[in-house]
């Protein structure tokens, strides 16, 4: 007889969380606390929301545009985020980057997406559910990051996490970009 757990007729993905690890410093945890300690800026609409459009529709992201609004509405706060963090972390804004390529890559495995050839159409129909998971990733890995000191509250969490995944959508490290696959 082996020792275990088994979901019998079990509908979708299941993830089993490992709380045992201790916290270490993390970038991710460092832009959160810099997010939280600054003060809301006036909205900035800068940015070209036709290219913007153009990323979302090309990844036929549906349940989360939601997360473009917030960095439309953010995009100042954020870009202000991103200085400080590389002002007090050599090259801050390089490695968060590349650790929300790594989520991204994760999600992409987890729904078995091809990247050579890049499976576009499984992309699309997964595309929320590739998101879903990589805000998952990011606040897991947030959460267990010991720069974020007491007196921040999930609010907190949840706001910086939209923010970052925005942000990442955004300059095309989660989800792709549609001049890549012309």
């Amino acid at each position: 007889m082996s020792k275990g757990v088994t979901f019998n007729h079990n509908m979708g993905p299941v993830t089993i969380i490992d709380e045992g690890s201790s916290a270490r410093p993390s970038i991710l945890g460092k832009l959160i606390e810099i997010i939280a300690t600054s003060g809301q800026a006036e909205i900035n609409l800068d940015r070209d929301p036709a290219e913007i459009d153009v990323k979302v529709n090309f990844n036929d992201l549906t349940n989360h545009k939601w997360l473009i609004d917030e960095y439309i509405q953010s995009s100042l706060l954020i870009d202000e985020s991103i200085e400080a963090l590389n002002q007090t972390i050599l090259n801050g804004s390089t490695k968060l980057k590349r650790q929300m390529k790594t989520f991204y890559n994760r999600a992409l495995d987890k729904y078995s997406i091809n990247r050579s050839p890049f499976d576009l159409e499984k992309l699309k129909l997964n595309s929320d559910s590739i998101v879903d998971e990589v805000i998952s990733s990011t606040k897991k890995f947030v959460k267990n990051s010991a720069d974020l000191k007491q007196g921040y509250f999930e609010e907190d969490i949840d706001y910086g996490v939209s923010l970052i995944t925005s942000y990442s959508i955004i300059e095309c490290i989660v989800l792709e970009n549609p001049n890549d696959h012309n």
